[in-house]
């Protein structure tokens, strides 16, 4: 395969390198295009900035997204549990419609666990404003270093300011050299319902063209009813062409953790 070298990188290299000019212009070129898409890895704090003003200002072009989703739910102490499939999609704007929901499983699981997650999750966007991962509402301290899915991870340690509804205490994991988010998870730090004794999540993200978006969604709820809820939430983008990594340095999204993970 023939290797296109750009005129003012021909002109620079010499004529002539022990006899073998194509050789070294091509190892040249390849170096040089190693170095162009591994990037250089930022600092803890200039990731941690970076993540906080793509969250503050998020671009158009990263909404507007349409993806297959599939419900995984159970109730372990009720031997219940049921699935979901369908189509979830983001406006420009934020708002969140399902459509073409089909379900399988007992009713029970539909109506008292599915059902009410996804009225919380198409909840317009000023609806659950307050809650996100800002200076304001949480302190950011770097923890340390990690590994996520061949990535270099900073992980950062999330303390809520406030004990208050929709603030948790957990980690939110970045790309170290984009800044871009990996994982997030953590405790409720204050129950949202009398009903409920605790609550985790763990988010997981894909890259989606330049946009980081969610992948999947691990929901533990202890009830003081019903006993131990859990939920998996996969979403994957309808169009395939729009997982493509723009750059062309590698694969558009991290490996899909197992689910056992």
């Amino acid at each position: 395969m023939s290797i296109v070298e750009p005129r003012s990188i021909r002109r620079n290299l010499p004529a002539v390198v022990n006899g073998r000019p194509k050789f070294f212009r091509k190892v040249a070129l390849l170096l040089l295009f190693v170095g162009f898409c591994s990037g250089q890895s930022l600092t803890p704090g200039a990731a941690i900035d970076r993540y906080l003003i793509g969250s503050r200002d998020r671009q158009p072009g990263c909404s507007d997204q349409v993806f297959a989703v599939q419900i995984d739910a159970s109730l372990p102490n009720l031997e219940k549990q049921g699935s979901m499939s369908g189509l979830k999609v983001v406006s420009r704007t934020g708002q969140t419609v399902y459509r073409d929901l089909r379900f399988t499983g007992d009713k029970f699981i539909k109506t008292s666990v599915i059902a009410r997650f996804l009225a919380h999750d198409a909840k317009p966007p000023e609806a659950v404003a307050g809650t996100g991962v800002t200076r304001q509402n949480y302190s950011l301290r770097y923890d340390r270093t990690s590994t996520y899915n061949g990535l270099v991870a900073y992980v950062f340690h999330l303390k809520p300011m406030q004990k208050r509804v929709g603030l948790f205490e957990g980690e939110l994991w970045l790309d170290a050299t984009t800044g871009a988010p990996l994982r997030l998870w953590g405790d409720f730090v204050k129950s949202p319902s009398v009903f409920v004794r605790t609550f985790r999540f763990v988010q997981d993200y894909q890259r989606i063209g330049q946009c980081f978006q969610p992948l999947r969604l691990l929901l533990t709820v202890d009830t003081r009813i019903a006993g131990k809820v859990e939920m998996a939430v996969w979403l994957n983008p309808v169009d395939s062409q729009s997982a493509t990594a723009a750059d062309g340095c590698g694969p558009a999204s991290p490996a899909i953790p197992g689910r056992g993970q």
